[in-house]
């Protein structure tokens, strides 16, 4: 009986000996020019991936199937579909929806009647992603208010400064707000 490590909107992907691994990039770019300085500019944290891989037994063959439809699946838009992603790992890093990247393969194993699939799973709006689109309107809704004139209530606008808000909006509100954004 194969143990259920991994799910795809609640669908069991059902592969024998199954290994997930996570990774995420930072890149950076060297800043030295010419010398021997070890400085770098950080470009961002980009989004997670889940690198799947498990045996699929040749007897078993509609599993394969099912999983290539998975990976070919779009959405109404042409776009790839977004999976809710159910895993241990993926709740370790806090990765929730996926699409399929990349490619997905797999090779018949020698000496072994079933095949060796591997694909990757690319996380869809990331942490990173949620908090530059967060920081982005709130620039924006900062420049659309500057010109506004102030309301006479007297709940916290998220622009206002510290010394505008009560003890409550500043100690309690603003970092309930900061930790859901």
């Amino acid at each position: 009986m194969t143990a259920i490590t991994l799910a795809l909107n609640g669908e069991a992907i059902r592969l024998k000996n199954m290994r997930v691994t996570v990774s995420q990039q930072f890149p950076d770019k060297d800043q030295s020019g010419g010398t021997s300085s070890t400085a770098k500019s950080e470009e961002g944290a980009k989004g997670k991936e889940l690198r799947v891989s498990g045996e699929i037994p040749f007897k078993d063959i509609a599993i394969l199937t099912r999983l290539f439809q998975l990976a070919n699946a779009t959405g109404s838009g042409g776009a790839r579909t977004v999976y809710r992603v159910a895993n241990n790992v993926a709740r370790a890093v806090n990765l929730r929806e996926a699409s399929f990247s990349g490619t997905i393969d797999a090779p018949q194993q020698e000496g072994r009647m079933s095949w060796l699939v591997t694909f990757t799973l690319t996380e869809f709006l990331s942490v990173a992603e949620k908090k530059e689109a967060a920081a982005t309107s709130r620039a924006t809704s900062k420049a659309q208010g500057a010109g506004a004139a102030v309301g006479g209530s007297g709940a916290a606008n998220a622009g206002e400064s510290d010394e505008k808000m009560t003890w409550f909006e500043r100690k309690v509100l603003k970092p309930v707000n900061d930790a859901l954004e």
